[in-house]
């Protein structure tokens, strides 16, 4: 047993001093080759952009003159009504500005056969959607609904329209509204801006109000409603366009139901007041002491939208800034990063309207600001665009057209703008080709003709104190506080409000 016993040990203390076989290595596992990607293939070459085919217009008129356009648009089955009363804020009188706005607000609220909430609900009962609103040279009703409820659709927009309450109870309501909403309107720089630009612009002309007053809506009794709405709304000054999955003879019959016994009537249209003239650029600045950043808008009087040289001075302006891939986004905000975003537009109206280019930027940037804006101002007016630019302009504005007429909505929209403008039935056909032929030398011509940098009002609205002296260098500067009163106090002395800290906002759309 004893000599077992050592024969194991000797066997254990063998294998412990026995090296162990070294490890085989093991060999990488195979690398997987990629699949060898088919070249590919260049797109096609783009083609001209071709026109779009605006459907067609068929017109009828009532025998009390109630003009009627039916646009047929079968996508959905869904119409969209709209009658445009063609007197607006322009007809306002002076002491009662935002009248129109109120008459429009008010044809919501109740007719002689409904209250308020009954209208409400009849247009919800529908699945409908109800609109109105008031420009310059109009006010517009609109309702949209599924093509089956287009009877009743029409009916109640032609009760609105004809039948309004204008219940004292609810205009109390509305007035209390609209002081609200104005008092929040001064603390908006934008709206501060477009009121003073307006106001330098056109002086006497309606066009320079562009709101209401504290005073205005304090006045208003239901006798300055019901006296606008006896002395504008007639068949032979409105228009009903409809717009949808929709026969034309059941348009017809429907308008001459609910609107043949509609009175023809004498209608005073608005007259204008020669806007003042320009001699050379003017400088206001709204003081807002709080400011962080200058709201700035640069402006001149302009074209009417039925001018013939509307087009290449759109074109002209999106090279500008109608977008953010034009100039004054690139450079302003790309380049210099002085904004959120710099704009150029051009407005449509009846009489003559205007240009104006705009931005939010800091403070302590608005000299900087300044310069760039008018840098680009000038160069717009002294040099043709180069053909990048302009293929890039023609593309946007062509391109983007299409979209326009997507819905009953929008064709609507489009087809009330031929008829408050006077433009022809086929100027949509045309749009597009009439874009891709503007040349530079007509983007030039028209922004000679329609951009004057040096003859420009400029607006500011900010912190005077640290923005006046070097807006002095570009002109006369006058400034207005909040209200639009002329300050007596230096400008250029340290304001006693410090202004708050932190970041600047992303300021609004331009105005």
């Amino acid at each position: 047993m004893k000599s077992r016993l050592v024969s194991i040990a000797l066997a254990l203390s063998a294998c412990a001093t026995q090296k162990p076989p070294a490890a085989q290595p093991v060999p990488p596992p195979p690398v997987a080759q990629a699949p060898v990607a088919p070249a590919k293939e260049p797109p096609p070459a783009s083609s001209t952009a071709r026109d779009i085919q605006f459907p067609k217009l068929h017109h009828e008129t009532l025998e009390n003159g109630l003009n009627i356009d039916v646009v047929p648009h079968k996508q959905l089955p869904i119409v969209s009504i709209e009658l445009v009363i063609q007197s607006g804020s322009a007809t306002d009188p002076a002491d009662l500005p935002g009248l129109a706005s109120s008459v429009a607000d008010m044809l919501r609220e109740g007719t002689l056969k409904r209250k308020g909430a009954q209208y409400a609900e009849a247009v919800e009962f529908l699945g409908a959607s109800l609109h109105t609103s008031a420009g310059q040279e109009t006010l517009r009703i609109g309702i949209s609904a599924l093509s089956e409820h287009f009877d009743a659709a029409l009916g109640l927009l032609a009760e609105a329209a004809l039948q309004p309450a204008f219940d004292a109870g609810e205009l109390t309501k509305l007035k209390k509204r609209t002081l609200d909403d104005l008092r929040l309107k001064k603390d908006r720089p934008v709206w501060l801006a477009r009121r003073e630009l307006h106001k330098a612009l056109y002086g006497e002309h309606p066009y320079s109000r562009i709101d209401t007053t504290e005073a205005a809506v304090k006045k208003l009794a239901r006798n300055h409603l019901t006296a606008f709405h006896s002395a504008n709304f007639a068949p032979n000054n409105a228009f009903l366009v409809v717009v949808g999955d929709i026969d034309q003879e059941q348009v017809k019959s429907g308008a001459k139901k609910l609107f043949g016994a509609w009175k023809k009537r004498e209608v005073k249209k608005a007259t204008y007041a020669a806007p003042p003239t320009h001699g050379e650029r003017e400088i206001v600045v709204v003081d807002r002491p709080a400011s962080v950043q200058s709201q700035i808008v640069i402006g001149n009087l302009a074209l009417k939208r039925n001018d013939p040289q509307y087009i290449p001075l759109l074109v002209a302006n999106q090279v500008l800034g109608g977008s953010a891939a034009s100039r004054l986004f690139m450079d302003l905000r790309e380049k210099r990063s002085l904004t959120y975003g710099a704009y150029s537009r051009l407005d449509e109206t009846v009489d003559v309207g205007s240009f104006r280019a705009s931005a939010a930027v800091r403070t302590e940037v608005t000299d900087a600001a300044m310069t760039g804006f008018f840098e680009h101002l000038q160069r717009i007016v002294q040099t043709p665009p180069p053909a990048e630019e302009l293929d890039a302009a023609h593309r946007f504005l062509a391109d983007s057209f299409p979209l326009a007429i997507e819905t009953a909505g929008r064709i609507a929209e489009l087809v009330s703008d031929l008829r408050v403008f006077g433009l022809p039935d086929d100027y949509w056909d045309s749009y597009r080709s009439n874009i891709r032929k503007v040349s530079a030398d007509q983007a030039l011509g028209a922004a000679k003709q329609f951009i004057h940098p040096d003859q420009a009002v400029v607006v500011v609205v900010g912190r005077a104190a640290d923005i006046v002296p070097g807006l002095s260098k570009l002109g006369k500067v006058r400034v207005v506080d909040v209200e639009g009163q002329p300050l007596v106090k230096d400008p250029s002395a340290a304001s006693n409000t410090p202004a708050p800290p932190g970041p600047v906002p992303p300021p609004p759309p331009p105005p």
